[in-house]
């Protein structure tokens, strides 16, 4: 659990950005190894297949599933309300999804201050960075597909499309897109940009409004990893002159749908399926300093010109529940074919070679907690701040979504894994 408020304000401090900030950062709580020295391989992305048996043995007791094991739901929720008291969150929603099926989810804190509004486990949060994980497997889904090739360009893709008022590099491709190798700067975090989503909170930004602010390359393209929110806008409108679709519309068809995701939706474009949970932000990292309503009236969360300029990098709602319906969906193998997920999550060992923070894959942090290798994503936007992770060689999904921007739930996701991930053995679950 976060034990030491001091842990959690150093944490803060290595995370605090300017208002527009939705880049993934660094986890940096112990208990994390954001480096790996080896490529992901097939065999850690696909569960085992049992070998046959030259004989009948007997059947193994049945393992009790751990949901049903005396305490664990009310240690899960007693470590969710410790941690949301010591980051002082307004609200937090996690949920926890095990191999077999069964799912814990847990509310704390409220949806709205002021009013008091009560959160329930299927309340939308604004996502923000996490919404790339859908379009990363969009765009893999039309690789799959034969509508693009990784290697393809994207400046022959998107004629005339100019970032911060210059044509872009013909030499970027999709895939350095993907993986934040094209060496593009994040016009997302320009203080310009910040500044305007402030001034104007209902104003609605227009790809070429945000790409405005890109400014200069930082690199030539894949020499060097810089997360740039600017490579996923661009990847949206690929695909949307791709399939002549919008983004919404091929979510809803694609993953909300058929995946029974209710609770997501794609804000900008779509109507809320529920009402959202207020965003604040705080002037300071201190635990005593008061939250500030960022909301503009409107049924978009955190408010409408943040949601608006980040677009296709990070437009997303969606509860807990259907994050972790979606992190076991996309990395344990009911979205992608084995072979364009092998791709997705094996990329990392290339940027690896660039040194970034992490290792980053096709729109996919890969690292180890507590020593169990995960595949997921962080997002962050002013008013929102969350976490979604999938540990594939337990089939456990852990999700956190909070209606702030301070802290880190990362902390949450540790707190949360500890509880459950030492009573896993091969086989089944072995309680204490």
């Amino acid at each position: 659990m976060v034990r030491r408020r001091a842990l959690a304000v150093a944490a803060a401090l290595l995370a605090i950005v300017a208002i527009a900030a939705g880049i993934a950062t660094l986890p940096s709580l112990a208990g994390i190894r954001p480096m790996v020295t080896t490529a992901p391989s097939a065999s850690r992305i696909m569960a085992p297949t049992p070998s046959a048996s030259a004989s009948p043995r007997a059947s193994p007791r049945p393992a009790i599933a751990i949901l049903d094991r005396t305490g664990t739901r009310e240690r899960l929720q007693a470590t969710l309300d410790r941690d949301r008291a010591a980051l002082a969150a307004p609200g937090i929603v996690a949920t926890v999804l095990f191999a077999d099926g069964g799912s814990w989810s847990g509310t704390s804190g409220v949806a709205d201050l002021a009013s008091g509004r009560a959160l329930s486990v299927d309340t939308p949060f604004s996502i923000a960075s996490i919404s790339k994980t859908f379009l990363a497997a969009e765009v893999l889904g039309l690789v799959v597909a034969g509508s693009l090739r990784l290697e393809d360009t994207a400046a022959r893709l998107l004629p005339g499309v100019l970032v911060g008022g210059r044509q872009l590099d013909p030499r970027i491709t999709i895939r350095e897109l993907l993986d934040h190798t094209s060496g593009l700067r994040d016009y997302l975090i320009d203080r310009r940009l910040g500044l305007a989503v402030e001034a104007n909170p209902r104003r609605v930004w227009t790809p070429a409004m945000a790409l405005a602010y890109a400014g200069k390359p930082l690199a030539a393209p894949g020499v060097g990893y810089h997360y740039a929110n600017t490579n996923y806008v661009l990847l949206g409108l690929i695909v949307e002159r791709l399939t002549g679709r919008t983004l919404a519309q091929e979510y809803r068809t694609r993953f909300f749908g058929p995946l029974g995701m209710r609770s997501a939706s794609y804000q900008g474009v779509e109507a809320p399926t529920a009402r959202l949970a207020t965003a604040y932000r705080y002037a300071s990292v201190k635990l005593g300093a008061g939250p500030v309503d960022v909301s503009d009236g409107s049924p978009i969360a955190p408010f409408t010109s943040i949601i608006t300029a980040a677009g296709a990098a990070g437009s997303v709602a969606a509860s807990a529940p259907d994050l972790a319906r979606w992190a076991r969906a996309l990395y344990g193998g009911d979205v992608l074919p084995p072979g364009a997920r092998l791709t997705m999550i094996s990329d990392a060992d290339t940027t690896l070679t660039l040194k970034p923070g992490y290792p980053y894959g096709l729109g996919v942090q890969v690292y180890t907690l507590n020593g169990r290798l995960s595949y997921g994503h962080s997002g962050r936007l002013v008013g929102a701040r969350n976490a979604m992770r999938w540990f594939p060689e337990a089939g456990l999904a852990i999700a956190v979504v909070t209606n702030e921007s301070r802290f880190d739930p990362g902390s949450v996701v540790l707190d949360l894994l500890a509880v459950v991930a030492p009573q896993m053995i091969a086989g089944g679950f072995r309680g204490r």
